[in-house]
């Protein structure tokens, strides 16, 4: 009889257990939908598209999760079988083509509803692409099967310069894998060692709602400002999963300033500012040469995600291209010109010597532009305070807005539009097709003046 009562239970457990697995995967979508996207990929004319737009958006999924599957399914890329791949990245907006590895796991789906994590490797001095993929398989181990990796090679060679060129290439790469594979776009990791390193730190302090997380190894926040502005930039990562590794004895002989000692001073105003995903690690008795701590690596990357919509958030910047703060941009300067020059000469009053670097950054803070970008939950509101701008942009995210009711946005305190319609399908679908972030879904896009 128990033997019976068990078996009836089991009979009734495994289809609920099946309903539960179908359950949690996205609904099919409707094949015309289906039809009218592939449509717009393929269509070149930007009018075709619209139309093709203005008769997806009765057709689209309910959910947003069930839009994003869709997208990821439907998005025409190649067909990469597992195993290395050596690819191009047209160049373009200053930066030359570049030439990557791309690493594709076992069991990869190229149409799958879901995306892959992806690990983005930038190799140290004399390195290489193909070097990079190669740590990183170093580093995880069998873990590696979990996500695609690309190494690029870098586009220039010599000492680090923290220049547009450095800093951008990383972005316009990480652009480039999304339309080559199938990637989340929420689970995209920048990670370097040394040289590496500090492409990590420069590329993520001016776009970090590109990345759910950072891996420097190695080196410090090095940007335009040198080591005096080792500090300067680090609110920007404040809603970024970060995790900084290097050694206690990271310094050249009779240097009062090495890499140990600029990560401390990083790492102790990160801890100023409470901020939550930071994670310092130093290797004691060790200098350039680390035994990285694998499990650590591995669990940061398991846990890292993006929020491309974070409630608050702020960016420091004194470039025009460095001004994007997650969904908001600064399209126009207040300023006679964009070109911001920290080597000029300055007459700066210090009372003690000590005090010198702190008058430099103070003054930097007040020169540069500056744009802080609040979402609060439920609301309906976008709310933006920007500084020494003429012009920003927002994006309207579509899952953190309720469109059938008003829409309010302000700027530096005062209501500067009060939107009323629908979400923009040509908007949300063209923007999909630009970037192939699926998970960042714009729902409408928005220029205004950004003067007091």
């Amino acid at each position: 009889m128990r033997l019976r009562w068990l078996l009836e239970c089991l009979a009734v457990f495994v289809p609920l257990a099946a309903a539960g697995a179908r359950a949690a995967e996205p609904a099919p979508p409707p094949a015309d939908a289906v039809a009218i996207l592939r449509a717009f990929f393929a269509e070149n004319d930007a009018a075709r598209r619209a139309d093709l737009a203005a008769r997806f958006g009765p057709l689209a999924p309910a959910a947003w999760d069930d839009l994003k599957a869709m997208l990821h399914r439907v998005a025409p890329r190649p067909a990469l079988a597992p195993g290395r791949h050596t690819l191009r990245m047209a160049g373009g907006d200053g930066i030359p083509a570049i030439t990557y590895t791309l690493r594709v796991p076992q069991g990869y789906v190229a149409d799958g509803p879901r995306g892959w994590p992806l690990i983005l490797s930038t190799h140290g001095t004399g390195g290489s692409g193909e070097k990079a993929v190669e740590f990183i398989e170093h580093l995880l181990g069998p873990d590696v099967e979990k996500y695609l990796v690309a190494g690029p090679d870098s586009p220039r060679g010599g000492v680090y310069e923290a220049e547009r060129l450095t800093i951008a290439y990383p972005v316009r790469l990480l652009a480039d894998v999304r339309r080559q594979a199938n990637v989340d776009a929420d689970r995209c990791v920048l990670t370097g060692y040394s040289r590496g390193g500090y492409t990590t730190w420069g590329t993520v302090l001016f776009s970090p709602g590109e990345w759910a997380g950072a891996v420097p190894m190695a080196s410090w926040p090095l940007t335009e400002a040198g080591s005096a502005g080792t500090v300067l930039f680090l609110p920007n990562v404040l809603n970024l999963a970060v995790q900084a590794h290097w050694g206690a004895d990271d310094i050249e002989p009779g240097q009062k300033e090495g890499i140990n000692t600029l990560s401390r001073d990083a790492a102790a105003e990160m801890k100023r500012l409470g901020a939550k995903h930071f994670e310092p690690v130093e290797y004691a008795g060790q200098g350039h040469g680390l035994d990285i701590r694998k499990d650590k690596v591995r669990a940061f990357l398991e846990a890292a995600r993006r929020d491309p919509f974070p409630a608050d958030c702020r960016l420091l910047f004194h470039r025009l291209y460095q001004g994007r703060a997650y969904y908001v941009r600064a399209t126009a300067t207040a300023t006679a010109t964009e070109e911001f020059d920290f080597r000029a000469r300055r007459v700066l009053k210090v009372a003690r010597k000590q005090d010198f670097d702190k008058a430099k950054r103070a003054l930097w803070r007040r020169e540069g532009y500056e744009l802080t970008a609040r979402l609060p939950p439920g609301k309906n509101l976008v709310a933006v305070f920007a500084r020494n701008l003429k012009e920003i942009e927002i994006d309207l995210p579509a899952e953190r807005l309720d469109f059938a009711r008003p829409i309010t946005l302000t700027v530096n305190g005062r209501t500067a539009k009060t939107l009323r319609g629908p979400v923009d399908w040509t908007c949300l679908l063209e923007t999909a097709r630009e970037t192939y972030d699926f998970e960042r879904l714009i729902a409408g896009r928005i220029r205004l003046p950004a003067g007091r």
